[in-house]
This record gives structure tokens, C-alpha cells and sequence, in this order.
């Protein structure tokens, strides 16, 4: 895990979910959600298939308005103590603000640089040496500059799957965010580009907030500092990522940690 910043700790929660309730449509998909993200730490939301952790991450950048009948029926969600769903909320700021990376590696089919200075020119960044500085940095922060720095201009789909995940990182950091959302961002990949991501995470929680939705225990064993565990649609247990592993409070965490969970 990172090494404490102690002036991260003085800090109020960067995003706080208070007491949630989620539908789509008529269906509920999470209930009574409270949950508290600290400044450059990296949280995991665990738990079995449906049990709501796409859906809770999710909430943090309104993806979830894209679903239609999908709405937030009780309590708040908040970045850096604004509640995201007041009407003066601009949804594209708030996504500039809150990035996200998805299971599935989506680079647009453009260049590499074009790539990373997406997000820039949405925000109407026309100088060149800001989104020259912007692109060198992010890719720098995702490992790929040196790989890449010579093809800037060569089509991002020409890339392996692990350096096209990784460049959807440095889109999605390109903009400076205080959180980033990862779905599974390793899902699809292969045990050594995996590895790579991993590693990659430590870095980037030095500069940002994480929160990371896993299948894989191990994972979130390796990578957070926080792990919060859900099952149908609550939040069962949330607490520091060793004590969650190694002394969970609830019967029903530790079923599903043992892979006695039925």
C-alpha cells in the first residue's frame, strides 16, 4: 500500500455515499449504501456477481443516468462535500473530475496522442504545448511514454491489450481528477499485463483517488487499502483491507472469503 500522506489525513472523505438507496426502474439495486472514500487510497468493492459493485461505482460519476428509469430514490452521493445530483451539477465536469476505466480496454480509433488529449479538447484546450505537456505526463504516469513516445501519432488500436488498457488509463488521468473509477480493469487481461496494471495502480494513488471494482480476492488483497464488501445490494462489511481479510466482523464476510458462501 502507498505510505500515508499526512496531509491526506486531515482531509474530509473525498466521495461519501450516506445512507443510498438505488433503483432501476421499480427493481432495487442497492440499499441503504454508506460509504466513505479517503484522498489517495485505493478501495476495492467486492462481493458475488449482482450484488450491486458496478452499480455502486457507478453512482459516483452518474453513469448510471445512461439506464433509463435508473435513480437514486434515498440519501446522497458527495465529491468533495458537493452532492452530485444538485441541478447545478454539470454532468461533464463532474466526469472530468471523476474518471473512469472499464473492464473492456475502448480506445477510440485514433491516434495514440489523440487519445490522450481527448478529454483536453472536450474542455476546449486548443494550445498545443498544454496538450503536449498533458500527453507526455499522463503517459508518463502510465507507463507508456518511453514504449510510445516515438508513435504518438500511430492508431491506439494498434496496441496490445495491455498497453491499450493502460492508455485508457491515461485518457481518463489526462484531466487531472481527484477520483478514478476502475471496473475491472484486469478482467480481460493476461496474468503479466495484469501485473503491469497493478503496479500501476500504487503509483497513480500517490496522486489519486481509486476505487476499483474486483472479482479477484487476491487482487484487492494486493492492491487496496480499503475494501468494502457487498451482498445483494448492501453493504455488509467496509474496513481497512487487512483486518477485512484477516479478521472480518461479519459470519456472512468471512463465508464468502473462505469460499464457503452459498
Amino acid at each position: 500500500m502507498v505510505t500515508p500522506d499526512p496531509s491526506s489525513a486531515a482531509k474530509p472523505p473525498v466521495v461519501q455515499v450516506r445512507d443510498m438507496d438505488f433503483c432501476y426502474g421499480a427493481s432495487p439495486a442497492l440499499h441503504d449504501i454508506h460509504l466513505q472514500v479517503q484522498y489517495h487510497r485505493v478501495t476495492a468493492l467486492i462481493g458475488p456477481s449482482g450484488c450491486g459493485k458496478s452499480t455502486l461505482l457507478r453512482c459516483i460519476n452518474r453513469m448510471n443516468d445512461r439506464v433509463t428509469g435508473a435513480r437514486v430514490t434515498k440519501g446522497a452521493v458527495l465529491v468533495k462535500g458537493k452532492n452530485i445530483h444538485d441541478s447545478d451539477v454539470d454532468l461533464t465536469q463532474l466526469r472530468k473530475q471523476v474518471g473512469m476505466v472499464f473492464q473492456k480496454s475502448n480506445p477510440f480509433p485514433k491516434s495514440i496522442y489523440e487519445n490522450v488529449a481527448y478529454g483536453l479538447r472536450i474542455h476546449g484546450e486548443k494550445r498545443k504545448s498544454v496538450l503536449d505537456e498533458a500527453v507526455e505526463r499522463s503517459l508518463t504516469q502510465a507507463a507508456l511514454w518511453d514504449d510510445l513516445k516515438d508513435r504518438l501519432q500511430a492508431n491506439a488500436l494498434a496496441l496490445s491489450g495491455g498497453q491499450q488498457q493502460r492508455l485508457c488509463i491515461a485518457r481518463a488521468i489526462a484531466t487531472l481528477p481527484d477520483v478514478l473509477l476502475m471496473d475491472e480493469p484486469c478482467s480481460a487481461l493476461d496474468p503479466i499485463s495484469t501485473l503491469k496494471i497493478e503496479e500501476l495502480m500504487h503509483q497513480l494513488s500517490q496522486n489519486y483517488t481509486i476505487v476499483i471494482v474486483t472479482h479477484n480476492m487476491q487482487q484487492a488483497v494486493r492492491v487496496s487499502d480499503f475494501t468494502a464488501f457487498l451482498h445483494l445490494g448492501k453493504l455488509v462489511e467496509f474496513a481497512p483491507t487487512e483486518e477485512l481479510f484477516t479478521n472480518p466482523r461479519e459470519k456472512l464476510t468471512e463465508s464468502y472469503l473462505r469460499g464457503t458462501f452459498s
